[in-house]
């Protein structure tokens, strides 16, 4: 479940990068939109690891 965390905080960490560089020099709603999409997979990564479901290794 390792892999899967690093995978969705990837995900997160472009998609907010996106949503700023969107936000600062493009539309602000859709900035605004792609960082709440990125911010949905950060809310995913947080639950797996309160969850703990990862492996035990």
């Amino acid at each position: 479940m390792r892999l899967l965390r690093n995978i969705l905080n990837t995900i997160f960490v472009i998609g907010a990068a996106a949503g700023m560089a969107t936000y600062y020099w493009g539309n602000k709603e859709t900035g605004t939109y792609i960082i709440i999409v990125a911010m949905a997979f950060k809310f995913i990564e947080v639950v797996v690891r309160l969850l703990k479901l990862e492996d035990k290794n």
